[in-house]
This record gives structure tokens, C-alpha cells and sequence, in this order.
């Protein structure tokens, strides 16, 4: 774990951050300086191979032969501070910047959903990382996701990278939605590792399952499904609903899959069996289970886009059986 320095809450952090290859170190660096209090902490991130085209998340200090400026509140292009007020999720907060509130998503990962296993332990490590702190924010691309939250990575003023942390400990998932990608090289790799490790989620035993193989005759069926539902979709979610069918010969134990929205929206089938011949429809609200009808029960927005969405399906091992594209 990275050393942590308290700094008093008046002091103004100083970030260096250069994002220019050509100024790359030998290992990854992130500086802090807390003019007030005379205190510098630095972090050390070993240097990892990336993809040509992908942003190494890397941050230098200013050279070490220029006097460090004097400036007592400056931050790099690009960047802002903000507050952390509230944790939502392991990886959704609430911010203050410059005493506007903002919901904020963290970029390039996926943390468990409520109710889906270590969602708890998502949450608290999140809640361990940021409640109540000053950070700094990076934008990559977009500003917004379409449920109006900043989109932003996320530093500690110890130079903790918050989004990769979630990942290296096992408490999320790489996830990558274009066009904010600059640092998935990187996610994927610290989620190699904890998988290595059998870290966090990774830990967890997957339950065996029966993974059709192709023309085994599971799908997505648009015949069945309602993506758009009557109205107003928000305030009609049981009407929004995807039509899985399974046109094969047997039985295939979905326990444990998942099925997702393009943008990352997740439901965790609970432990069931879709008989062959049959199908069942998973709906966005809240309801009774049954053999023809699952729940998401989402307590936020509906999931399926009107304008187009891809509804994906995975078996338990996180591999793609069916994907549906509008």
C-alpha cells in the first residue's frame, strides 16, 4: 500500500503531472507538494509496457534542476480538485467542485453491482479511498455519461490513481467505453495480476455451468424482447425487458451470468435453469421471480437505450455466449 502523509486540510496541493511520453521517467511518479505544511509525498508506480496509442497513466515532477515554482494553487491542464462528500457505490461518488454538487462515475472500470457478490466490499474500500477527501480529477474524452455524471480518474493528494486501485486489489473489473480509454492498457493489466492472485472478485469460486456451444440455440430474441417500454420508460421499468431463449435440446444452467448493456449497466442471474424450448424475460423492475420472469429491480434509471443499445450476455467465466445489437 502507498504510504500515506497527513496533510492539514489548508494546504493547497500542488499536482505535477506531465502526460507527454517524451517526459516519461524510468518508473511512474506522482508528486504532491502541500505548501502549508512544508510536506512532500510521492508515489512509485512500477513502469508497465503499454499499447502503442494508449496513455501510460504516468506523472513526473518538474525537473529537478528547476526550483520547484511558488506558486501556492496551481493545477496541470486538464485536471481539477473537488470534494469527495459521498460514496454511492465501489465506483460512484458525489463531489463538490467549486461548491457545485456532481455525481461522478470512475472511468475504465466496473465494480460490482448491489447485491451481486463483493458489491459490500466494492463500496467500502471506495468509502476507505475518498469519503471526505480532497482529490484531483482527470477528464479523458467525455465530459458526461448519459445519465449526466462526470466521467473522470481519480487521484488522492498522496498520488494514489483511485481507478486503478479499485482494480489492482480486485474490487472491479477493466472496463473499457469508448472513447475514454486512455489508460486500459494499464487497467487490464493490474487486473491480470489480481486475477493471478485470485484477488477480491477473482477470489470467487464460479459455479459450473453449461456453456452452450455455437447453434447450441440460446439468443437474444427481439421477437420477445421490449427495449422501449410504453411511456415513460423510467416510471415503467417492468415493461422494458429482454427475451432470452433457449432453442436447444437441454437444459442450460444460467446461474451466475450476467447480462449487460452497452454501457456497462449489469443484472447477475440468480441461481436458474432455463429448460430447453422455453425462454424468460428479464425485466428492469422490481417483482415475484419465476421460471418466465427474472427482475433487475433497479432503483436508478431504466437500462435499455431507445436509440440503440447491445444487450450482451455472459456466461460465468465473463465470456460472451450472445450479444444483440440494436
Amino acid at each position: 500500500m502507498v504510504r500515506k502523509h497527513f496533510i492539514r486540510h489548508t494546504c493547497i496541493a500542488l499536482l505535477c503531472i506531465t502526460l507527454s511520453s517524451a517526459c516519461m521517467p524510468s518508473a511512474q511518479q506522482i508528486e504532491v507538494e502541500a505548501t502549508a505544511s512544508g510536506v512532500t509525498a510521492t508515489q512509485m508506480v512500477p513502469p508497465t509496457a503499454q499499447p502503442t496509442g494508449t496513455r501510460t497513466p504516468t506523472a513526473t515532477p518538474l525537473p529537478t534542476q528547476s526550483p520547484a515554482p511558488t506558486v501556492t494553487e496551481t493545477i496541470a491542464a486538464g485536471f481539477e480538485t473537488a470534494l469527495v462528500v459521498q460514496v454511492l457505490d465501489g465506483d460512484t461518488i458525489e463531489v463538490l467542485v467549486e461548491g457545485v454538487a456532481h455525481r461522478l462515475r470512475y472511468i475504465g472500470i466496473d465494480s460490482p453491482e448491489d447485491g451481486q457478490p463483493f458489491s459490500v466490499e466494492a463500496e467500502a474500500l471506495n468509502r476507505e479511498l475518498v469519503e471526505g477527501k480532497q482529490v484531483v480529477l482527470e477528464k479523458d474524452v467525455s465530459e458526461t455519461d448519459r445519465y449526466d455524471r462526470l466521467l473522470r480518474y481519480v487521484y488522492l493528494l498522496d498520488g494514489t490513481f483511485v481507478n486503478a486501485e479499485l482494480v489492482r486489489l480486485g474490487m472491479a473489473r477493466a472496463a473499457a467505453y469508448e472513447p475514454d480509454t486512455s489508460y486500459q492498457g494499464y487497467f487490464e493489466e493490474l487486473q491480470a495480476m489480481a486475477q493471478a492472485e485470485g484477488l477480491g472478485i477473482w477470489g470467487e469460486p464460479q459455479p459450473t455451468a453449461t456453456i452452450p456451444a455455437v447453434g447450441d440455440g440460446l439468443i437474444i430474441d427481439p421477437a420477445c424482447s421490449q427495449f422501449n417500454a410504453p411511456g415513460n420508460d423510467n416510471e415503467n421499468k417492468n415493461e422494458e425487458y429482454v427475451c432470452i431463449v433457449n432453442q436447444g435440446s437441454g437444459d442450460i444452467d444460467l446461474s451466475s451470468w450476467v447480462l449487460h448493456d452497452a454501457y456497462g449497466w449489469k443484472f447477475t442471474f440468480p441461481v436458474f435453469i432455463l429448460r430447453a424450448g422455453t425462454g424468460v424475460l428479464v425485466r428492469t423492475g422490481c417483482g415475484e421471480d419465476s421460471e418466465l420472469d427474472l427482475h433487475w429491480c433497479r432503483d436508478e434509471t431504466a437500462v435499455w437505450n431507445n436509440d440503440g443499445d447491445c444487450a450482451n450476455l455472459l456466461d460465468a467465466a465473463g465470456e460472451i455466449v450472445v450479444q444483440y445489437c440494436y
